[in-house]
């Protein structure tokens, strides 16, 4: 299965997400804010990064401007998760995969993580 980074601020929420992809066979592990999660994406190497925008220490845009500009992790799919008024944009403009506006029904995570996950093995 897949290796996945969550990166959110709210540990309730990474929990449950954690919980859910762990049970579905993913390798897991989560960042509760963006500097921590730079340096577990470097070793980890995830086939995806479900990311939020508004973290301490680093924000999710910063994070994602990093992550493109890395090369080891330039073509890691980035689902952005964010209640930031203007995260479609934001994720947009820093080409992350896809977008989820926050509050997100695990329905729509599932089949949002699924989708990303997918085109990367067809790939």
């Amino acid at each position: 299965m897949a290796k996945i980074l969550l990166v959110d601020d709210e540990p309730d929420m990474l929990e449950v997400w954690m919980l859910f992809l762990r049970h579905s066979g993913h390798e897991v592990m989560k960042a509760e804010d963006g500097a921590e999660a730079l340096d577990i994406a470097h070793e980890f190497l995830p086939d995806l990064i479900v990311l939020d925008l508004m973290m301490p220490t680093a924000s999710g845009d910063m994070v994602l401007g990093i992550v493109r500009s890395t090369p080891s992790l330039a073509d890691t799919r980035v689902l952005v998760v964010s209640a930031h008024p203007k995260g479609a944009q934001l994720a947009e403009n820093l080409n992350a995969d896809a977008f989820l506006a926050k509050p997100v029904h695990l329905d729509q995570f599932q089949a949002e993580v699924s989708r990303l996950l997918s085109n990367l093995q067809e790939q």
